[in-house]
């Protein structure tokens, strides 16, 4: 049975060669002769063989650490789409598998609403988020084109720093 930092390890692995994959393929793409192309080709193609063979092995450290329920899903639980939209796979409370499509615009809006759900719920247990924010400063009043603008405080911030506690 395989160890935690072995799994781990390994799909450090597979991220890396995966990584190096796409970078070769970006190159390929930008490069300046056939000869460079195609080496960059044969080099993604390596790095992609790599990612799939160290995918076997994590799959199979994975199943050999898990019970036989676990399954393991070559998917992201949200996943962008190509034309704008984003997946998100989720299971209900029966444990049926839903696949929920959501413009970008919808993910944008569930996404901070779920942040900001989050922050709430640790606020009122008693975890504070401030200390790890940054401070954010007032923004300076609006004024219109042609209108003199107030005088800025000297050290360029309009008032003390927002935050909530």
């Amino acid at each position: 049975m395989p160890t935690d930092s072995a799994v781990i390890a390994l799909a450090n692995d597979v991220c890396a060669q995966f990584a190096r994959a796409e970078v070769a393929r970006a190159l390929a793409g930008h490069s300046t002769s056939h000869a460079e192309h195609a080496t960059l080709t044969e080099r993604a193609a390596r790095f992609d063989a790599l990612v799939d063979e160290r995918w076997r092995e994590l799959v199979k450290a994975i199943r050999a650490g898990l019970p036989r329920a676990a399954q393991v899903e070559r998917f992201m639980p949200v996943r962008p789409l190509t034309n704008g939209h984003v997946e998100l796979h989720v299971h209900d409370t029966s444990a049926r598998r839903l696949v929920v499509l959501l413009t970008g615009a919808q993910a944008l809006a569930v996404g901070a609403h779920l942040t900001a759900y989050g922050a709430t719920s640790l606020d009122r247990i008693g975890q504070k988020l401030d200390p790890g924010l940054p401070h954010v400063k007032a923004a300076p009043p609006f004024v219109p084109p042609g209108v003199a603008a107030q005088p800025a405080t000297p050290d360029g911030s309009a008032g003390q720093p927002l935050a909530w506690s």
